[in-house]
């Protein structure tokens, strides 16, 4: 059964999450806005109905529907599973996806729960929990499919009967690792150095010793932190703070701990998804779930606002100049303003009441931690969200210009975006330079133009670059310069126009008086205007009038100036408007 055949069936339910009887649960509802039940079809929508009014969609079991839930078996990101539950997924052999939060994978099957027909809960064999369940439930659906499943829910009685009896047998829950003997035995042999249980993989050790320091340290992460370091399991991987952190973490959640075998990642081999979506087949969208993206530019260049009412645009699923999109909603995280600032901020963008309800004060605490902690937190508190706004996302760097400190934050984030399959939009800061003549000038060197470490271009797959096109009218019309990992760049201006941010046709070049010599970049773009033809492929040659390195070092500065034009081939193009 192939899924585009199930959306049509009427088995679809939205969802909340709600505390019921004081438990957070997953509340199934109508698209009108009425509660569904999940053993009662006249509640159940098609796909169709349910995702046009929530990203929060569920499918419901039985009726030769089964589906079997492992939760906390893997990491989204990495592609990992445990030993346990990837043999069961691959098993299975039926369509199979990451759940929403990206520990967690759901297997959906065509069959019938054996025997009285009743669900199936045990502990997993090194993983949280395993549920096996058909009709009277409903599991969430995230379209996120799992890249070594098939693509279509299969006829798989026999494979079910036999997983169900297997997971029957299970009966006692093992820890994250699993040791035999006594724990404080082996607690005592990692202390004294030895460890033989756990042959050569020292990730595994690690992960025992932080938990056995966490139930005697009571999850005190510095105390752990600290014993962690002074035991026999000091090396120089664990002078990566970020192994650190995501161990201890892990261990404190209780997440899924992974074998070192080198087995072939299981991927999200989902439809890509992207906020703004792409003009043209040689064009890429802008912004993709699942990954980080960044908006550069000097203060006062617009940012906040320019995102603020691209979002604005995206969450109604409206034109974004040219570009179509679909409705997906958003947050915002406010990070480098005050509660007055913040609020003088949003009212001078003039955004609506709607737009102000979506911005999150980041506190002082907050402001403190690690943006994935702090992301990871919101985007529990609003599930559903698809787009996840980071205002000042550099001012989480302690030093912007080292590598060793912008990557791992970057890191944290991505891995977060992809887990959760979220796209992340932050702003940064952008340098400005200084002309012969003293004046500033926002000149960019694509991508690399953003402000700080060069990780900053290279971790983010959509980057932006705003610019004024008048250094001296803080009024003066934005370029905008939009450059995809993969695809060709996109450039246009915008101004204001009867209140509204609009395209507007590109500025004539302001003339500056200059009593100096010409520039070598001048005369090296005069000589190219002389020597080729709109549309031509530029090529370097001794009569330009420069050396080689000056000219491949212009060239990415002339595509940014709209001079040339950087096609798929490689090659620099004189365009039509530069001649």
């Amino acid at each position: 059964m192939t899924l585009d055949d199930l959306k049509l069936q009427k088995r679809w339910v939205c969802w909340k999450r709600e505390v019921v009887k004081g438990k957070e649960t997953k509340v199934p509802y109508q698209p009108n806005g009425y509660r569904a039940a999940s053993n009662k079809a006249a509640t159940w929508s098609t796909y169709a109905e349910c995702a046009a009014v929530s990203q929060l969609v569920g499918i419901v079991l039985g009726d030769g529907i089964v589906g079997v839930d492992f939760d906390k078996c893997c990491d989204a990101f990495e592609g990992m599973f445990t030993p346990g539950s990837r043999e069961m997924v691959i098993a299975l052999d039926s369509y199979g996806e990451y759940s929403p939060n990206g520990y967690g994978a759901h297997v959906l099957l065509v069959a019938d729960m054996p025997g009285d027909g009743r669900p199936i809960v045990r502990p997993g064999p090194d993983f949280k929990q395993i549920e096996i369940k058909g009709a009277g439930f409903y599991f969430t659906y995230s379209g996120r499919h799992l890249s070594k499943t098939p693509q279509e829910l299969m006829p798989r009685q026999e494979q079910l009967n036999l997983l169900c009896k297997r997971v029957a047998a299970l009966q006692s829950k093992p820890g994250i690792v699993v040791i035999s003997g006594n724990e404080d035995e082996k607690y005592r042999k990692l202390m004294a150095g030895d460890f033989s249980d756990f042959t050569g993989d020292l990730s595994r050790a690690d992960m025992a010793l932080v938990n056995a320091l966490g139930r005697r340290h009571h999850n005190n992460i510095f105390k752990i932190d600290e014993a962690w370091m002074a035991s026999p399991l000091y090396r120089e991987k664990l002078e990566r703070t970020d192994y650190r952190s995501m161990t201890i973490l892990k261990a404190l959640k209780g997440e899924p701990v992974f074998d070192s075998t080198e087995e072939d990642a299981i991927e999200d081999d989902g439809i890509d998804e992207y906020v703004v979506e792409a003009v043209s087949k040689d064009h890429e969208g802008w912004f993709p779930k699942g990954d980080v993206s960044l908006v550069g530019g000097s203060s006062g260049s617009g940012k906040t606002y320019w995102v603020m009412t691209l979002l604005e645009k995206a969450r109604k699923g409206s034109d974004i100049w040219g570009h179509k999109s679909q409705a997906r909603d958003y947050r915002v995280l406010m990070h480098d303003r005050g509660a007055k600032g913040m609020r003088r901020t949003l009212n001078k963008l003039g955004l609506s009441l709607d737009a102000k309800e979506r911005v999150i004060r980041l506190s002082r605490k907050q402001q403190n931690l690690e943006p994935a902690e702090v992301l990871e937190a919101a985007i529990e508190a609003n599930p559903g969200v698809e787009v996840w706004f980071i205002e000042g996302l550099d001012l989480w760097f302690k030093d912007g210009l080292k590598a060793s400190v912008v990557a791992p934050v970057l890191d944290g984030v991505q891995r977060l975006a992809t887990r959760r399959n979220v796209a992340v939009v932050g702003t940064v800061g952008a340098p400005k330079e200084k002309t012969a003549e003293g004046r500033d000038t926002e000149r960019y060197h694509g991508r690399d133009a953003l402000f700080g470490s060069a990780a900053l271009a290279r971790k983010a797959e959509t980057v932006v670059l705003i610019s004024k096109t008048d250094m001296d009218d803080e009024n003066s019309p934005r370029q905008y310069s939009v450059l995809p990992r993969n695809g060709r760049a996109e450039r246009f201006w915008m101004s204001f126009v009867n209140g509204q941010l609009s395209e507007v046709d590109r500025p004539e070049p302001k003339e500056r008086e200059h009593n100096g010599p010409s520039s070598k970049a001048g005369l090296l773009l005069l000589n190219v205007r002389s020597k080729f033809k709109p549309g031509e492929r530029v090529a370097y040659s001794i009569d330009l009038g420069a050396a080689k390195k000056t000219y491949y070092d212009w060239l990415p500065v002339a595509a940014i100036d709209g001079v040339v034009e950087k096609r798929a081939n490689g090659g620099y193009y004189l365009l039509p408007w530069a001649v």
